[in-house]
């Protein structure tokens, strides 16, 4: 259904190329994610947006805007809904998070402002989830919030504080179809502890 349109698609594949081989790491996921909203938002399937974090100007004594710095952190760098069988929509919420070197991901790195979230969300009926690139591997995983609710807190008692690529309970996905997984295994990324109001 999603990935009938994402078939040969050069553009995806030479941005993965050059990303992996320049200083662009810092974005590049998200850049390549933002990259796919636009397919999917044009096909008609998913609406997806990245959050915007909250500036502030910072002025100098004659009132012109010098630099800014930020006043409220996005709870997380995506958000919106994806069309699942039966033609529902389903809300997504995800952090893109990136290992330059290496084959794992450090669970630290995601701020605790951004696991609450999460949590929120697949508390709530959301697929919520980690989207984690591992350049070096030129490999792509999906950390669902229910593997990684378990994997903190094995790390907040002591436990192993980083997720490996290919550990068991990551999806692995390709670009531009990052949303496959989720579109075909919906269940897999909502939360069956709901709290239903």
């Amino acid at each position: 259904m999603v990935s009938a349109w994402a078939i040969g698609c050069p553009d995806f594949m030479k941005a993965i190329r050059a990303y992996r081989n320049t200083a662009h790491r810092g974005r590049a996921l998200e850049d390549l994610v933002e990259l796919s909203n636009e397919r999917y938002r044009q096909a008609g399937v998913a609406v997806i947006h990245r959050v915007p974090a909250a500036w502030l100007p910072i002025r100098d004594g004659r009132g012109r805007i010098v630099s800014a710095k930020i006043e409220k952190k996005a709870a997380v760098d995506f958000i919106g809904h994806v069309l699942v069988p039966g033609g529902r929509a389903l809300p997504v919420a995800f952090e893109a998070k990136e290992v330059s070197k290496g084959r794992r991901w450090p669970l630290s790195r995601l701020e605790e402002h951004q696991y609450q979230y999460l949590a929120d969300c697949a508390r709530t009926g959301a697929a919520a989830f980690v989207l984690v690139a591992f350049w070096e591997l030129g490999r792509f995983f999906i950390l669902p919030f229910s593997i990684l609710a378990i994997k903190e807190a094995g790390r907040r008692n002591g436990g192993p504080a980083s997720v490996r690529a290919e550990e068991q309970g990551l999806v692995e996905i390709s670009f531009p179809d990052y949303l496959k997984a989720v579109v075909e295994s919906p269940e897999i990324f909502i939360s069956t502890d709901r709290q239903d109001g």
